[in-house]
C-alpha cells in the first residue's frame, strides 16, 4: 500500500481502495454484514453512485421515491464525481442518508 492507504493495482489497473459505509440498517465493510453479496472495495476512478447503487443492493433499499446520499463527514458526496476527486482512501468511513420511504 502506498500512503494514501491504496493498494497497488485493481482489476482495470487503478488503485483500489476499501472503505465502510454506514447505512440505517448497518455498516458495510470488508467482513460485514456477513453474507453480503459484494463488499467495499473500489477502484479511485469509480463513481459515487455505484457506491450508492451497490450499497443500495446489499441492503435492499428497494425505494425509489427516496433521496440517497453518501457523506464523508460533513462533506455530502456528489453522484458523478469519484472517490478519488473527495480523496477518499482506504478504511475512510462514509455514511448514507435516505430520506423519504421507509428506511
Amino acid at each position: 500500500m502506498n500512503d494514501a492507504g491504496e493498494k497497488q493495482k485493481g482489476r482495470g489497473g487503478q488503485p483500489t481502495i476499501q472503505i465502510k459505509v454506514q447505512t440505517p440498517r448497518g455498516l458495510w465493510s470488508m467482513g460485514d454484514p456477513e453474507q453480503a453479496p459484494k463488499r467495499p472495495e473500489y477502484e479511485i476512478s469509480t463513481k459515487i453512485e455505484t457506491v450508492i447503487t451497490d450499497v443500495r443492493d446489499v441492503f435492499k433499499f428497494v425505494e425509489q421515491d427516496s433521496k440517497y446520499t453518501l457523506f464523508l463527514g460533513r462533506t455530502e458526496l456528489k453522484p458523478e464525481r469519484t472517490l478519488a476527486s473527495y480523496q477518499i482512501k482506504t478504511g475512510d468511513l462514509l455514511v448514507l442518508s435516505v430520506q423519504g420511504g421507509n428506511a
